[in-house]
């Protein structure tokens, strides 16, 4: 992701859903902007506080995770900071994260254990991804992702 095979303003559109978070949403934004040509678009996910204080628990774990968990107004400034003009944000809804997401690699679990030998490894990222789940669901009026849409200035 970090190193993108496209030339300088060769495309229209780049569309990351919840992938510029391997690299990080700043350094993501700051990268790819060369790809775009002037007035071509951006659209990213992105981890998102949904208020301005949370609880401790949620607060630490996002914290170790992700440190550049932020509020949409951040992540906003970010896009502006880096040449682009926010056209728009939305939340994804619970189901998204639950039905789309949490469920569906839960059901994988087992799955996953067997294929890994049961390995302590494997049953460290199981337990790792369940109590991400259990905080979610949980603490999910506190975070979720967001859907930020920018273009590309000049």
């Amino acid at each position: 992701m970090a190193d993108l095979p496209f030339a300088d303003a060769e495309l229209d559109i780049i569309w990351s859903e919840g992938a510029i978070y391997n690299m990080g949403f700043e350094k993501g934004v700051a990268a790819w902007r060369r790809f775009l040509k002037p007035g071509g678009l951006l659209v990213a996910s992105e981890i998102t506080w949904l208020t301005d204080s949370r609880p401790a628990e949620l607060q630490k774990h996002w914290d170790s995770q992700y440190p550049e968990i932020d509020l949409a107004s951040a992540k906003l400034s970010v896009l502006e900071k880096h040449g682009y003009a926010p056209l728009g944000y939305f939340v994804l809804p619970e189901q998204c994260w639950l039905d789309e997401y949490y469920r569906p690699m839960q059901a994988r679990f087992d799955d996953f254990l067997n294929r890994n030998g049961n390995s302590e490894e494997a049953r460290a990222v199981v337990a790792a991804e369940q109590q991400e789940i259990d905080l979610y669901k949980t603490y999910k009026a506190h975070i979720s992702y967001g859907v930020y849409l920018a273009r590309k200035l000049k």
